[in-house]
């Protein structure tokens, strides 16, 4: 059965509110939100405050090469309070005004810790410890005595299942590291890198904490690769499953790396208390995606395609003023908005979509807008590239002739979509009729109703008038040659790609060329040639 852990942390109305989790928590939110002073507040003012040991992000890697055990009460003392010399009732007072502020007058909150030299103090104190205790019972008895498991060991064979690659040499009263199976040539624990020391600190510092204690990890990634920092937690979970972890962090993907954690939301802190929120589970929208967005300060949009495309790299571009999350398809898009829509009262986001203009027609078009989906003016975002105003750009970067390449791209454009007709009228349709059956009123319930409404429903779809409307729309803007209107009808991925060819590029080189631009000095000229282009969305757009 796996063991559920309960803690109060400090509700908005001054009262406290309990949270129960399994092994971990994560308190997740931007800068300024007061992740270490909440931190701070459960190891100081919280009824669990007692049992409490935290780990700062602000903390010292100095990793002594040698060290001299002590007794290990002592030792103990030392590492977790910061005075070996203390009664009971006066631990937390010297917490907070040693082991926090032995160096500097700063806030628990904010000053770093210098102790990885008790850190060590008390890890070979422990091994030396427990090495007396087992040569003591050794000697008293004929009968083989099991050798311990020093806190030491626990560190040496975590810290090489992490990083397989290297050798902890614990002799004496000192550490050595070398290349597994290099032990001719080792080096000094003070010459290991910040990974190998951080590795080392995290593993001792909480097999050091209180028995059923609670752990509190400031940023628990910083120094390390994100390939191992949900591994190595994990792990040493494993080795503390009497205790609760906390974890603060900024990170979303290391706080979506723990997806059995329990997920907290803080939205803002004013100095005094804190508004948080338990991350709830929404219909449509996963945890990863939401935990990305309930970090940001600006207005969410959501577009078609995957990070890193020229597509979403161009709206990144353009719409500096939001936070643009790549999800997908058009159909993702519409599903994401609209869930956080519904869950209006959990957020404080403005969150809005973006997608293609695909086949839509002004109906379908206004029909989203009601949901804040805004369709562009193009049918496709890779058609951005081929506005007239891009064009011009572009030939004015590559000192060319702005006015022909326009006209011989827009003679190009038209040709293609002249050989291809037939086949983007028949997809121009198919949408359309999608779309008229998506509006089917399936209020009838039973057999006969059902096929009635029905029959009555498709026999209103007049399939011959609508494919020649299709038809006479497309016809019409080649004769007319209605660039713009081309480029809001024409589905070709493609076409920006094949254009590159008209400015001396090579296949494919001409959306990078326009990201480029879009990210130096010209940025804004880039942005104002497009903006127009976002349909009703444009006047959001400063």
């Amino acid at each position: 059965m796996v063991e559920k852990f309960t803690i109060e942390l400090p509700g908005k109305n001054g009262k406290n509110k309990k949270i129960t989790s399994h092994q971990s928590l994560v308190l997740v939110g931007a800068n300024g939100t007061g992740k270490t002073r909440l931190g701070a507040w459960i190891e100081f003012k919280s009824p669990q405050k007692n049992k409490v040991h935290r780990l700062s992000a602000q903390k010292s890697l100095a990793m002594p090469d040698r060290t001299t055990p002590v007794a290990i009460d002592i030792a103990e003392k030392d590492l977790l309070y910061g005075y070996t010399d203390t009664r009971d009732d006066q631990l937390l007072l010297h917490k907070e005004h040693r082991r926090w502020s032995a160096n500097d007058e700063k806030s628990p909150a904010v000053c770093s810790l210098n102790d990885f030299e008790k850190l060590m103090t008390y890890l070979f104190s422990e091994q030396t410890e427990k090495n007396s205790e087992y040569i003591k019972a050794s000697k008293e008895t004929d009968k083989r005595v099991e050798p311990p498991v020093t806190k030491l060991d626990l560190v040496k064979k975590l810290w090489e299942k992490i990083l397989p690659h290297r050798e902890l040499m614990i002799g004496g009263l000192k550490i050595q590291t070398c290349v597994k199976g290099q032990k001719e040539n080792p080096y000094n624990s003070s010459e290991m890198s910040d990974g190998e020391r951080v590795i080392f600190y995290l593993i001792g510092q909480c097999l050091a904490a209180p028995e059923n204690g609670i752990i509190i990890v400031d940023e628990p990634e910083i120094h390390l690769h994100k390939s191992i920092q949900a591994p190595l937690w994990r792990e040493i979970e494993n080795l503390r499953k009497d205790c609760l972890f906390i974890y603060t962090t900024h990170d979303v993907n290391f706080a979506v790396s723990f997806h059995e954690s329990t997920k907290i939301w803080l939205k803002s802190y004013d100095g005094n208390t804190w508004d948080w929120e338990r991350v709830p589970d929404i219909d449509g929208l996963p945890e990863p995606l939401l935990i990305h967005i309930l970090g940001s300060r600006k207005p969410v949009v959501f577009v078609e395609g995957e990070d890193g495309s020229y597509d979403s790299s161009l709206y990144k571009s353009v719409l500096t003023e939001y936070l643009v999350i790549p999800v997908g398809s058009c159909t993702q898009v519409i599903q994401v908005v609209k869930a956080l829509k519904i869950a209006k009262n959990f957020h404080h986001l403005e969150v809005y979509g973006v997608i293609d203009r695909d086949m839509r027609n002004d109906e379908e078009i206004k029909s989203l807008s009601k949901h804040d989906i805004f369709t562009l003016d193009v049918a496709e975002v890779e058609n951005l590239f081929c506005v007239p105003e891009i064009i011009t750009l572009v030939s004015q970067q590559l000192c060319r002739k702005p006015k022909q390449d326009v006209e011989s791209i827009k003679e190009f454009v038209i040709k293609q979509l002249q050989s291809e007709i037939d086949r983007q009228v028949s997809l121009r349709f198919v949408h359309e009729v999608k779309f008229q059956l998506n509006c089917f009123n399936d209020k009838a319930k039973e057999k006969y109703a059902l096929n009635k409404a029905v029959k009555e429903f498709v026999s209103k779809i007049d399939t011959d008038s609508l494919y020649k409307k299709n038809q006479t729309i497309f016809h019409q803007a080649i004769e007319q040659k209605n660039y713009l209107l081309i480029l809001k009808l024409y589905n070709r991925k493609s076409l920006s790609s094949q254009m590159s060819k008209h400015f001396g590029l090579s296949n494919g080189e001409l959306a990078g060329l326009v990201i480029r631009m879009a990210a130096s000095d010209s940025g804004q000229s880039v942005k104002d040639a497009l903006k127009p282009y976002f349909g009703s969305f444009a006047e959001k757009i400063t």
